[in-house]
């Protein structure tokens, strides 16, 4: 190459000859200048190694594995998001259910009560055995025409099939009388339910009283019954009105009714109980709270405490798992009533049916044959309270 101005001829010298000195900076060529390796987001040895490994992978199964891995990124993200809290509480309530307490809620002394049947045991004559079954029913609350309704899907026979009642048979709906008079001609079973306790706690304080009983009046109001609503610890004026209309046959079957029912062994089923709510884990029956077996839906596991409020774990949750730790021939089975706004809750240890036969909703039976299969029957009801 020539210029116009000389004859200098630069054709065969290498470029990097033709930049000045000056312009080359020591610094630049040193070796610790390109040792900087912290610089890097990964390591280029690192990077050089996956990437040797990622040429002998084939590129659909690379994409296979970049969604497998967002897949697992975006889950742990909704867990940690949705379900993490519920997981940790659950774990919470399995440890103090596994857990004993230094105080056992039932050891203390049951005090006697008066006019009550705390464990009763049904007739083995009546166990599903052959052609026999159990018809268990949930609360009727008065409702005696779907009471009757529901018997007659169900195909009872008197002679081979008994019906057990978890109590509140009466109150609320428009017929308990004649409830009563019904399930006690069919030869039934019943535990004594909260509403049956309260009519019958109000019974005894008119009877101390001497409020006439029993009959029908009325007017049965405040201008002919001369108790004190202020003082008189069992109902109100309602609740006395209703007490009046049994009989004295009625309210004697009445307290005759169990707040516990044993019913035996039932195949498929091991040991089965009747109560109105529930029942307390790890606590002999003859040592349970009656006011609690009418009326409990949850339990404290801190204190084993049982409760008629909702604030606590459901008693049918610690049931189950406690069943789940016992021997085989240890465990017992609970048909309940009582809790209508769960509903029918059928559990492995623990049947619930009150389905809110009185408020419009269902009325339920289990029907229970000799090799313990249970089939579950239902009929509408009419809306008598809200």
């Amino acid at each position: 190459m020539s210029y116009r101005a000389g004859t200098y001829d630069d054709s065969h010298r290498p470029l990097i000859d033709l930049i000045p000195n000056d312009s080359l900076y020591v610094s630049d060529e040193e070796d610790g200048f390109y040792d900087g390796e912290d610089n890097y987001l990964i390591n280029p040895k690192w990077k050089a190694s996956v990437q040797r490994v990622c040429n002998h992978i084939p590129r659909r199964l690379q994409r296979y594995l970049a969604i497998y891995i967002g897949l697992l990124v975006a889950a742990w993200l909704v867990w940690q998001t949705f379900f993490s809290a519920s997981y940790n509480e659950h774990q919470q309530q399995i440890a103090l259910m596994d857990s004993t307490t230094k105080e056992t809620f039932g050891s203390n002394l049951r005090p006697h009560f008066k006019h009550m049947i705390q464990v009763g045991t049904m007739d083995k004559k009546h166990l599903p055995v052959e052609d026999k079954r159990l018809i268990v029913i949930g609360d009727v609350h008065g409702c005696k025409e779907e009471l009757q309704a529901l018997l007659e899907k169900v195909g009872f026979d008197a002679d081979n099939d008994h019906v057990i009642l978890t109590g509140d048979m009466i109150n609320k709906g428009p017929d308990s009388p004649g409830v009563v008079s019904f399930v006690e001609k069919i030869g039934a079973s019943s535990v004594r339910g909260n509403h049956e306790d309260r009519i019958l706690l109000t019974i005894t304080d008119m009877e101390n009283s001497h409020v006439a009983l029993p009959g029908p009046q009325e007017n049965a109001n405040r201008t002919n019954d001369t108790l004190e609503e202020e003082s008189f610890s069992q109902g109100d004026y309602k609740i006395r009105k209703l007490a009046k209309k049994f009989s004295k046959k009625q309210i004697a079957w009445l307290r005759e009714r169990p707040v516990i029912l044993r019913v035996g062994h039932v195949h498929g089923m091991g040991d089965v109980v009747v109560v109105h709510a529930g029942l307390v884990p790890d606590i002999p029956l003859e040592q349970q709270d009656p006011y609690q077996v009418m009326n409990m839906r949850t339990i404290d596991l801190k204190t084993r405490v049982p409760s008629e409020n909702r604030d606590g774990t459901p008693w049918e949750k610690f049931w189950n798992h406690r069943q789940k730790k016992l021997p085989s021939h240890k465990r017992m089975t609970v048909i309940y009533g009582h809790d209508r706004k769960r509903g029918k809750n059928i559990q492995k240890y623990s049947k619930g049916l009150d389905s809110g036969c009185v408020g419009g909703g269902h009325l339920t039976a289990l029907v229970i044959d000799s090799k313990g299969k249970n089939k579950y029957v239902q009929v509408k009801c009419k809306q008598y309270i809200d």
